[in-house]
């Protein structure tokens, strides 16, 4: 196609800090790895489903062969990373004298690693206080050492320097950054993955599908990000079916390892939009799995978008192989919302709202428009969105 003009900031900055391993059976590697960095006693932070699943065994394995002593595993922690398990993580890590940790889960046990490793790191054993901060960078040091197993290829937490808390007490999630929260190693291994069942592969997948769409179509999209989430698009949109379809199909769970990775560098660094601003939301007052949320909000979402950056959702199009020859940008963007909602069908994803017991009344909405209209998210959006913008988007959504 011919490339349109893509307008970006004339001022940017880019942090990327985490390395990134990838191989079939890289946890492996484990030990040495850890040992480089200079941990010598780990503690495994999981959940109850992985550590049942044998994925958390997987690894604990590998630890026990080296020369890196694994003095416990903290398996508390459920879904969204809430003040109690993070602060009762670190009185583990504490009490059990380790000097390293190695995070085995989703992105509900990555952040809660990355606020552990916080409050150790900074020797404090309260949360709250500092998720309340929101940003963390004064004063910020280096922490503990820290590798990430993603067990999920959708959220990115392994390489973002940001991490969403569940206030159960205010009822809502707050965004927390810290410029060496993420893993100092974002270990990639596609073996960990192939137990995932094909609904949580599918609403994970559409997870990294909303941070790469959302990135580039940010209005703090810049050069770098692009590369990084128009590549993800492309790997995401050829392997999300075939890793639903195929569950040990290494190649699909491997490249869709990689794009998750990708798509999270692209958003830490242009952060999202409306999606995610509408997601959090669901997720605080409804208990929507993340991803589930982006994947119901993102075409309702896209679809108010177009018309404030075609040429960018028309570079979308072009990385999902739809053909956009002799078409204006408009009309491209029009088939990326259409393709989007074609893929999620052909990975069985078709709830709405309604299906997770959100009220279909304007009235009772008000809580959850409220919630996302505050979201730090939403300044991001392509289009300026009102409270009442906001609303219609819900109720597109049911």
């Amino acid at each position: 196609m011919k490339y349109p003009d893509i307008e970006f900031e004339p001022f940017f900055t880019w942090v990327s800090r985490p390395k990134i391993m990838y191989s079939p059976g890289l946890r492996k590697e484990l030990g040495y790895e850890m040992s480089q960095l200079g941990g010598s006693k780990a503690v495994i932070y999981t959940d109850k489903g992985l550590v049942k699943a044998g994925i958390t065994e997987m690894i604990a394995e590998e630890v026990r062969k080296s020369d890196v002593e694994l003095v416990g595993v903290f398996e508390n922690i459920v879904q969204d990373a809430r003040i109690g398990p993070i602060n009762d993580g670190a009185e583990f890590y504490r009490t059990k004298g380790a000097d390293c940790m190695v995070a085995v889960g989703g992105g509900s046990v990555m952040d809660t690693a990355k606020a552990i490793n916080i409050l150790i790191g900074h020797e404090t054993d309260d949360f709250q206080p500092l998720a309340d901060q929101a940003g963390l960078w004064e004063d910020a040091r280096p922490l503990p050492p820290h590798l990430a197993f993603p067990t999920t290829a959708g959220t990115g937490c392994e390489v973002t320097n940001a991490m969403v808390v569940l206030d159960t007490a205010a009822g809502a999630k707050l965004s927390v950054t810290h410029p060496y929260c993420n893993a100092d190693i974002a270990m990639l291994d596609p073996e960990l993955t192939v137990k995932l069942p094909p609904k949580i592969t599918a609403f994970t997948g559409m997870d990294a599908l909303t941070h790469a769409i959302e990135g580039v179509t940010s209005t703090g999209a810049q050069p770098v990000s692009d590369a990084l989430g128009l590549h993800a698009i492309r790997l995401i949109y050829k392997y999300l079916p075939i890793a639903v379809k195929e569950p040990d199909n290494i190649t699909a769970r491997g490249n869709m390892l990689i794009a998750s990775s990708l798509a999270g560098m692209c958003f830490c660094n242009t952060m999202t939009g409306a999606t995610h601003a509408t997601a959090h939301a669901l997720g605080a007052l409804y208990g929507i799995p993340h991803g589930l949320a982006n994947a119901i909000m993102l075409p309702v979402v896209m679809d108010v978008n177009v018309e404030a950056c075609p040429e960018r959702f028309m570079v979308v199009a072009d990385a999902m192989g739809i053909d956009v020859r002799g078409k204006t940008s408009l009309e491209a963007a029009v088939d990326v919302v259409k393709a989007v909602r074609n893929l999620k069908k052909e990975i069985g994803l078709t709830e709405g709202l309604k299906d997770f017991n959100v009220p279909e009344h304007p009235d009772q909405l008000s809580q959850l428009v409220e919630l996302a209209a505050g979201d730090g998210q939403i300044s991001y959006n392509p289009r300026y969105l009102e409270e009442a913008d906001i609303l219609e988007l819900f109720l597109k959504a049911m």
